[in-house]
């Protein structure tokens, strides 16, 4: 979801790059499959959530940029971290980009070894109005994460037969990753964020109360924070968030304009989106006609 904007139901949403999770913005049926798909790989028991483990489709994590500490370092006891932002991309931008290197200099600097990050595009079964397949943005993501050094694109997500939600996102990313970690230290990886996701937290109906739970407590959050509400009072005052405040990273003076809706906005009036998203998602949504845009012929 869009910093700023609202859900299709018209309800507090998250910021770009974490889509909400309230019960209106997932169909019905989709509701009830979700709760019955998951990847037969080993991942950890998400108990308490009422949900059978079912066989979903098997794709391989991408592996290609993953940064392991040096063997030279002999190490064995190094923090690692990854980071993971699940959202729409409709399309991916700059702001996107710029997340990901902000979230791991305070990884950085909070003593980790960042192994790497990675963009999980919302699956298509995700209600929300304007949400082109999930192929054109699985490669659109593609597109910008090939000039990043350690960005990576999971299209597990998007690619499953229905819609899933955060934890078994980063459930899957910790299922594939551990054993590959567990040979240089312990490994935790964080949900990359806005302030807004964080405060949905705090907001009864928004998310599975055992969903928030586990995110904080078994992962971590990377919050991004543009200034405003005090994100550390938040923290103190709810319970759960303070009961593991250790496992949350807030991120001050995040300062960016940039916004999926704004690309998708300034396509629709002919304006320029240079500055808003890199050349190649320009050339892709022109090429393909996305956004309602005029597709260009392939002789042009």
């Amino acid at each position: 979801m869009e910093i700023g904007s609202k859900c299709f139901n018209d309800h507090r949403d998250d910021v770009e790059g974490v889509r909400c999770e309230k019960a209106c913005c997932i169909s019905a049926e989709d509701r009830f499959m979700a709760s019955t798909t998951i990847e037969t790989m080993e991942v950890e028991e998400l108990k308490g959530d009422e949900e059978d483990l079912h066989a979903g489709l098997m794709i391989p994590l991408p592996l290609t940029k993953l940064n392991l500490p040096s063997t030279a370092n002999n190490a064995k006891n190094l923090n690692l971290a990854v980071l993971v932002a699940a959202g729409s991309f409709n399309p991916p931008t700059y702001m996107h980009l710029h997340m990901f290197e902000s979230g791991r200099e305070a990884l950085l600097a909070h003593g980790y070894h960042v192994m790497g990050g990675y963009m999980s595009p919302a699956n298509s079964a995700y209600v929300k109005q304007g949400l082109i397949s999930a192929e054109h943005r699985i490669r659109m993501c593609q597109l910008v994460a090939e000039g990043s050094s350690f960005i990576m694109v999971d299209p597990w997500e998007a690619l499953q037969t229905t819609y899933q939600r955060t934890l078994k996102v980063l459930a899957r990313v910790t299922g594939a990753l551990q054993h590959i970690a567990s040979n240089f230290g312990s490994m935790r990886v964080f949900l990359l964020c806005g302030a807004d996701l964080l405060e949905s937290f705090t907001i009864p109906g928004v998310w599975l109360p055992d969903h928030v739970e586990k995110i904080c407590r078994d992962y971590g959050l990377v919050c991004l924070h543009r200034g405003g509400r005090n994100l550390r009072n938040l923290i103190q005052n709810c319970e759960l968030l303070a009961k593991h405040q250790e496992n949350i990273i807030v991120v001050d003076n995040f300062e960016s304009e940039i916004s999926s809706t704004r690309v998708r906005e300034n396509l629709s009036k002919l304006l320029p989106v240079d500055d808003l998203t890199p050349t190649c998602v320009i050339d892709y949504i022109t090429s393909h006609g996305l956004y309602n845009v005029p597709q260009r012929s392939k002789s042009s």
